[in-house]
């Protein structure tokens, strides 16, 4: 999902199933070319408003690539069990200095059932 940020981090919503596993790929890039993150410490979690400090679920982040500014975040299945509903989501990276807000947005999750 390609993004411009800006101070407050771009807006990105997310729509999943409940007991599925939750998960997104990002690529980290600045005027095209890719970040090392490296050394970059990413956190995300999802929260039961934009304004709540308190974590629901927290994702999983793999560096697939780092020098390349790939990374992905993961909630496994056995843990995706919030009931449907509208959470709210949020990224954020720490390059050793400062927190950057990346992405956040609503985090929507839909009934499962067959």
């Amino acid at each position: 999902m390609p993004t411009t940020l800006d101070d407050s981090g771009a807006s990105a919503n997310w729509v999943v199933r409940e007991g599925c596993t939750w998960s997104r790929q990002f690529t980290a890039k600045i005027n095209g070319t890719a970040v090392n993150i490296t050394s970059y410490t990413i956190t995300a979690e999802v929260t039961s408003a934009p304004t709540s400090d308190t974590a629901l679920k927290t994702f999983t982040v793999t560096k697939t690539n780092a020098a390349g500014g790939v990374f992905r975040i993961t909630v496994a299945a056995s843990s995706a069990d919030l009931a449907p509903g509208t959470y709210w989501w949020s990224l954020q990276w720490n390059d050793g200095t400062d927190d950057l807000a990346l992405c956040s947005g609503s985090f929507i999750v839909k009934d499962w059932t067959l």
